[in-house]
């Protein structure tokens, strides 16, 4: 199922992990949610520079792998939302 480009996922990417890394200062976010926040940022910066596609910068990760990463935490992330109110 190819909704979008690899290319412009990539983008949706960087654009994502500026949105993290702002997060905390735009919502005033204190303690362990501003620190979980940046490292989130952190390692979604790195799963994207490190994913073989046209904005990845060392090509290690495999697309597809990439995409089941996101997945997993994307599900993970809705989990915790209702596991934790």
């Amino acid at each position: 199922m190819k909704i979008i480009s690899s290319k412009v996922h990539g983008i949706l990417d960087y654009l994502t992990v500026i949105f993290l890394f702002a997060a905390p200062t735009l919502f005033k976010m204190e303690g362990t949610l501003c620190t979980f926040t940046y490292v989130l940022g952190g390692i979604h910066l790195l799963l994207t520079v490190l994913t073989d596609f046209e904005p990845g910068i060392f090509k290690v990760i495999p697309f597809r792998i990439h995409g089941v990463i996101e997945l997993i935490v994307s599900v993970a992330f809705v989990a915790f939302a209702f596991w934790f109110n």
